[in-house]
């Protein structure tokens, strides 16, 4: 049977410990529980496991970020009950429950997020990578082009490019799913068991495509014969030390898969991103739109960079590599979805 975790590192700040408890009938239950209060739970089939494990690491990063803010441990735990609702597939709102996104910038007076540094070095020369600030975009936000020209166009100087993460324009192409409408298969539970993600260790960062909800949407993105023919692939060379072939194989598009989307942006907790449709168009046409600056749209995690789409195949993978190995953009609830670049 799985082991039991329990997650209490912010109980004096926020009154709440998390616990993931599989149970001898072979459901898992996972609790918010405090000294003073009724316990928060919601339970889970086995072969709803992920949802699960994916509850458990949402409610133990909300506490992290809220306690972080100092937000008043009421307030926490009403938004840790919203979260637990809806993947009891109850219809919440998390309007009055999202933290607020910073204010827009002035021109010229970017801040960098957490951690990360404006200005790269990339091949000898120096670059500011330039996060955006907006607010909450939504699937009621169906144009990614007026977002450009509100956040973006004010702050353009000649030279500059538009880099757009991947996740904006896939939601205002509705290419959001909610978990509870995937079906995983067979297939899809055994390949998402292949996928090293670290869960449970220190070094976990993310589920990746490692479980089955993911999976399913990776096989029916790639289609189940690429799949099966990436996977034999990978099982033949990766003993011999050659790794990245089944996702190579497999293409961009089914890579650019995310499951959950967001861990602390609430509206995208419980939901599935699918890569965008036709990116290259999408970068094209904004390119016009913009006084011809460059636009490239970018799938960035503590992995690494690439393009799903660009407006010129001059800017090359290996450069959008380098220039974004930090992911500057963050992976959390930055709300920093556009980067302008500029040479220092």
């Amino acid at each position: 049977m799985e082991k039991s975790q329990a997650y209490a590192q912010m109980k004096e700040s926020t009154g709440l410990t998390i616990l993931y408890s599989p149970r001898a009938d072979g459901t898992i239950a996972v609790e918010a529980v405090s000294d003073d209060a009724a316990a928060i739970e919601a339970v889970f089939a086995q072969t709803s496991a992920d949802e699960a494990r994916i509850l458990y690491m949402e409610a133990t990063e909300l506490l992290r970020s809220r306690a972080k803010l100092a937000e008043d441990p009421s307030a926490i735990r009403e938004t840790v009950s919203k979260l637990f609702a809806a993947f009891r597939g109850e219809q919440v709102s998390f309007a009055d429950a999202s933290v607020i996104a910073a204010p827009r910038a002035a021109s010229g007076e970017f801040i960098a997020n957490p951690g990360k540094q404006l200005a790269i070095d990339v091949d000898g020369v120096s670059y500011l990578r330039l996060p955006v600030r907006t607010r909450l975009i939504t699937m009621k936000d169906t144009d990614l082009l007026p977002l450009i020209e509100e956040y973006v166009s004010p702050y353009l100087k000649p030279g500059d490019a538009i880099f757009i993460s991947e996740k904006a324009l896939t939601i205002t192409q509705g290419r959001v799913v909610d978990m509870s409408e995937i079906k995983p298969t067979g297939l899809a539970r055994f390949l998402a068991r292949k996928v090293g993600n670290s869960y449970g260790s220190d070094d976990f960062h993310g589920f990746g495509h490692g479980t089955s909800l993911a999976m399913q949407l990776f096989l029916e993105e790639a289609g189940y014969p690429r799949v099966l023919f990436a996977a034999a692939v990978a099982a033949i060379t990766r003993p011999l030390g050659i790794r990245g072939l089944f996702y190579r194989i497999c293409g961009t598009r089914a890579k650019s898969i995310d499951c959950p989307m967001s861990f602390l942006i609430l509206e995208y907790a419980h939901a599935v991103k699918l890569a965008p449709n036709d990116p290259s168009d999408a970068a094209r046409r904004i390119k016009e739109k913009v006084g011809g600056h460059e636009v490239v749209i970018i799938d960035a995690n503590y992995r690494g960079a690439f393009s799903l789409g660009k407006s010129t195949r001059a800017i090359s993978e290996s450069f959008i590599g380098k220039l974004f190995r930090d992911n500057p953009a963050g992976q959390s609830d930055e709300m920093t979805p556009f980067l302008i670049v500029r040479k220092a």
